[in-house]
């Protein structure tokens, strides 16, 4: 969702190195040793919610600029991306430091899905509503544009931060994580159902004169009516009657050291935590290469169906809304399959095949050129599943890194939400730069009409749509390899967030200290090697 900044190596010094070795010692409290399983009906819920967000989004992301490009002109539409990319980047970090400063999980992650998710449905709704009447450009439906964007993507951030926060709290098990995120993959394929349906609608709205929105507009308010029903479930049932008891008993065995943690807690402001953060090496890493997943993401969906009536206009209609239904739900059935390759594996080299293959599919489309139009479908749908598959693992990667932060800097509690958000910090401005890419390259073959947008610019969409990922690929390949969190140095940092969380509840000790970058080169070779 950028991500530039430093990648300035930070890992824990060579003489703390043995600190993530894991613990041997005896515990008294095994209860507190482990997390409890992932139940199904837990499992269930926390799919839910992406479910919800999958049935709106999928829908937003690949009509929204379709519907504005009638009703709206070239300065209000960079207006409205220009408003909606700052205030895009911003409001993650704060969502998640705000979120981070409550206690528990039932009362800093939940009462955002369940308030927030029926508000970010009722936006999403409203938004089809023609506010502008007929008059194209008008400064009332330019004022509708901006307003729906930055609304739309808070009530996004607060839902779905929060949701992705839910996974570290949960379990810091990798395979209760895999469940969880297989959940999520199987929430979200129902839910892009809404894509198969959605483009039916679309059609019949636009099909004559452009101007009745009347079936779509429906249509949104029942998939919104069912995402508000998945979001309330979610927030009611994802946290279990064990967790809620896990809760309470570390708060009454944590009480005598809640003032002194309460205390160093205030002396870590929103910025110090940012700068820790930007020391953190594999956080940098995975901030740049999802920086660039983001923008190609973003580009591809709002632009596929573009793509797909410019460079397969030859193909029949049918065709070609299968096309762009099946590039919704296809990623996420992936993303479910691949599931035992990621616990054998690993998530470093899941990813790292993915930008292969996609530097490989990338050359074949070269070589074969617009020849072939069902090949160029066929190319755009396996692009989207190799793109969407690498931000579907994005939450274990950010799980982990959650996990490596807690140690790095010995903190009482983990700070989901605030690593989540200052990743997103970064990757968000992508979410704007590249529609406003897009509308000039589809706007760049001097047609004026807004009903024909991409006429003329056939070999530059092709070029876009191909180049664009090989591009990508290439260059997060050389970026990835740099990760060091993964293999034997992964587990003891796991390893150290459960002794943390058992000695932080019975008063122990801290396990890890951060030092300054000179001191920890040493460990940082230790840890690629692993």
């Amino acid at each position: 969702m950028t991500l530039l900044e430093s990648i300035c190596p930070c890992c824990i010094s060579t003489s703390h190195s043995a600190s993530l070795r894991p613990s041997h010692r005896p515990s008294h409290h095994p209860s507190l040793h482990s997390s409890p399983s992932i139940t199904n009906l837990q499992a269930a819920a926390y799919g839910a919610t992406m479910f919800g967000s999958a049935a709106i989004n999928n829908l937003w992301v690949t009509y929204y600029i379709q519907f504005f490009s009638r009703r709206v002109n070239t300065r209000w539409f960079l207006i409205g991306q220009v408003v909606y990319m700052l205030w895009n980047s911003l409001n993650d970090p704060l969502v998640g430091w705000i979120s981070d400063a409550a206690p528990g999980l039932t009362r800093r992650r939940t009462p955002a899905i369940r308030y927030g998710g029926p508000l970010w449905a009722i936006v999403f709704a409203m938004a089809w509503q023609d506010w502008g009447g007929d008059q194209f450009g008008s400064v009332t439906a330019g004022i509708h544009f901006t307003m729906v964007l930055c609304l739309y993507d808070g009530l996004l951030t607060l839902v779905e931060l929060n949701h992705a926060a839910l996974m570290p709290d949960l379990t810091t098990s990798t395979d209760d994580r895999t469940r969880l995120n297989n959940a999520s993959a199987a929430g979200a394929i129902l839910g892009s159902l809404s894509s198969f349906f959605g483009h039916m609608y679309w059609s019949a709205s636009t099909s004559k004169d452009g101007s009745s929105m009347l079936p779509f507009q429906r249509f949104s308010a029942v998939i919104a009516l069912l995402a508000t029903i998945g979001f309330t479930f979610s927030a009611e049932k994802v946290c279990s009657d064990a967790d809620r008891l896990r809760e309470s008993k570390l708060s009454a065995t944590k009480m005598e050291h809640e003032e002194k943690d309460h205390k160093q807690s205030k002396q870590l402001s929103m910025v110090t935590v940012f700068r820790q953060m930007l020391k953190h090496r594999n956080f940098g890493i995975f901030t740049l290469v999802s920086a660039l997943q983001v923008f190609e993401c973003t580009f591809e969906k709002n632009f596929l169906s573009i793509f797909v009536d410019v460079l397969m206009r030859d193909v029949t209609k049918h065709t070609r809304s299968l096309i762009i239904s099946t590039s919704f739900v296809l990623p996420w059935i992936v993303t479910i399959l691949l599931a035992p390759a990621v616990t054998r594996y690993g998530v470093r080299n899941v990813v790292i095949a993915s930008f292969c293959l996609k530097v490989v599919l990338g050359i074949v489309a070269l070589a074969v050129g617009l020849k072939n139009p069902l090949f160029i479908g066929a190319f755009a749908v396996m692009t989207r599943v190799f793109t969407e598959c690498v931000c579907r693992l994005g939450p274990l990667v950010l799980s982990d890194l959650v996990d490596e932060d807690k140690v790095l800097h010995s903190r009482a509690k983990t700070m989901s939400a605030t690593v989540i958000g200052a990743n997103s910090f970064f990757t968000k401005p992508g979410e704007s730069l590249a529609p406003m890419l897009g509308w000039a390259i589809v706007n760049s073959g001097g047609s004026g009409s807004n009903t024909e947008l991409g006429k003329g610019v056939e070999k530059t969409l092709f070029y876009c749509l191909v180049g664009g990922p090989l591009v990508v690929a290439t260059i997060q390949l050389i970026f990835w390899n740099m990760y060091s969190l993964h293999g034997g140095y992964l587990q003891r940092v796991k390893d150290m967030v459960n002794n943390m969380d058992v000695e932080g509840a019975v008063g122990g000790t801290e396990i890890a200290e951060v030092v300054d970058w000179p001191q920890q080169k040493g460990a940082h070779e230790e840890a690629k090697t692993l």
